[in-house]
């Protein structure tokens, strides 16, 4: 339910009701602290009326209207001598506090409660039904030189009833205070938490409303960036960061694509074209060598589709199979054995691979990296091709390296484009179909490798760096 609001309106809720939490529990306990200080002043005054109307005994003096406080006077039977205030002995419910008991000292003091039964009058009302707190004191005996003097009458035990009316006064007063002031504060807290939501959040509305604007034809758009330096200027930055991201992705797709188009356009062109004369001259046709023609513009055509759809598997990682060890040397050592008959005797294939150089990935993918970079090497070379592997502190290093015209420095970065020539004049038969350094640049990336051109005295030297297993 909550979920289905808006984050200011939850926002706002959740600010409000951690307000109305917090200033409820501190309203309660400030109507408590109220209640219990004046409670506690209330029985101060009733002991200090107590001490003061005992004393007036002890002297013989009845102070019977001394203090505001209602109270009553035992004898020393244990009986009502004197009960002030509203009330009588009659509104009494239950037993009597005890009397001051034989013996006790001069400091001697008792809390009870005292229980008011029904009372009448409107200034009894308000004590009836009621228990009390009552402050004891007493009226001790004279002394004379040292010896105790016996009055004529007593002692008497003193209780000063402590009542809470001015407790419950303050409370009476604060009350509506409080009922109204903390949902009132609640609620303003909501207001500003609202008001402070839909600030922050008004840049992420216009990132939103930019983002909402950006489609596949206007990737060069960006959202606006914030100055605050927060949270939401980092999301706006990443955001901008993905979005340039995107449009290079776009850009070298459909690159991509023209490209593909361009090179799949020339084997078909070829081959109808040759089709169409065998077709329109059948008696002149030299129908071994059209269908010859026609077979290398079919193996064109089925490679330049195969390295399509390795690239294009290539972001899906299922299709190399699990990662597993890899022995660098045994790939060198196979496709050197498959490629010798194809070199022939004009060109040389020199292997120095050690007996095991370990890395972690796909077999299929590394050895079509290998035999990319082999073919790259025998279609430029002019006398010889040599490969070599060997393990580094640092994990392991690859070369291709062939005698042929070599890489021009400022094309070293280009050529691992798709579909890049850097001999635009050679036949496209004998250029390949532009994807083989691309290949192998893809999988070196999926590796955590590098593959890069590096300088060499004659020819070209392709470096494969790879971690070791």
């Amino acid at each position: 339910m909550l979920s289905r609001l808006s984050t200011r309106l939850r926002t706002s809720l959740a600010a409000g009701l951690a307000a109305l939490l917090l200033l409820g529990g501190g309203a309660w306990w400030l109507r408590g602290h109220l209640y219990d200080a004046q409670l506690a002043a209330a029985e101060s005054e009733a002991r200090t009326q107590a001490r003061e109307i005992s004393t007036g005994y002890k002297f013989g003096q009845q102070l019977a209207d001394k203090g505001q406080l209602p109270y009553l006077v035992l004898g020393s039977d244990g009986h009502v001598v004197i009960m002030s205030g509203p009330l009588t002995t009659q509104h009494l419910a239950g037993p009597l506090p005890p009397a001051v008991p034989h013996l006790a000292p001069d400091d001697w003091q008792s809390v009870q409660r005292i229980t008011v039964g029904p009372a009448g009058g409107a200034a009894a009302n308000r004590y009836s039904g009621r228990t009390f707190t009552a402050m004891g004191s007493w009226s001790p005996l004279l002394r004379k030189d040292g010896y105790q003097v016996k009055p004529q009458v007593g002692p008497f035990t003193v209780y000063v009833l402590a009542t809470p009316f001015a407790a419950e006064a303050s409370l009476r007063t604060i009350d509506p205070v409080l009922q109204a002031g903390v949902p009132a504060a609640a609620l303003l807290v909501a207001l500003m938490s609202w008001l402070a939501t839909s600030r922050a959040l008004r840049p992420v509305e216009a990132i939103r409303a930019e983002l909402a604007e950006i489609g596949e034809h206007r990737l060069d758009r960006r959202v606006p960036v914030p100055p605050s330096g927060d949270e939401i200027t980092r999301m706006a930055r990443t955001t901008n960061a993905t979005l340039d991201r995107l449009e290079r992705s776009a850009a070298q797709q459909q690159r991509f694509v023209a490209d593909a188009s361009h090179e799949l356009r020339s084997p078909i062109a070829a081959l109808r074209t040759n089709l169409e004369v065998s077709l329109a001259h059948p008696e002149r046709t030299d129908w071994p060598a059209a269908t010859q023609e026609a077979l290398t513009s079919v193996e064109r055509l089925q490679q330049l589709t195969e390295d399509l759809l390795f690239l294009a598997r290539g972001t899906r990682p299922e299709t190399a199979g699990r990662p597993a060890t890899v022995d660098l040397s045994a790939v060198l050592r196979e496709l050197a054995d498959q490629y010798r008959p194809a070199f022939g005797p004009r060109l040389a294939l020199r292997v120095d691979a050690p007996d095991e150089v370990l890395v972690r990935g796909s077999r299929i993918r590394l050895h079509r990296l290998v035999r990319n970079l082999l073919d790259n090497a025998r279609r430029h070379a002019a006398t010889e091709v040599a490969m070599s592997v060997r393990q580094t502190a640092r994990g392991c290093v690859l070369e291709v390296r062939d005698d042929g015209p070599g890489v021009p420095p400022e094309d070293r970065e280009r050529i691992f484009e798709p579909f890049t020539r850097l001999d635009e004049a050679r036949s496209r038969d004998a250029g390949g179909s532009g994807l083989g350094l691309a290949i192998a640049a893809d999988v070196a990336t999926r590796h955590g490798g590098t593959l890069r051109v590096a300088h060499a005295p004659r020819g070209a030297r392709f470096v494969l760096e790879l971690p070791s297993a």
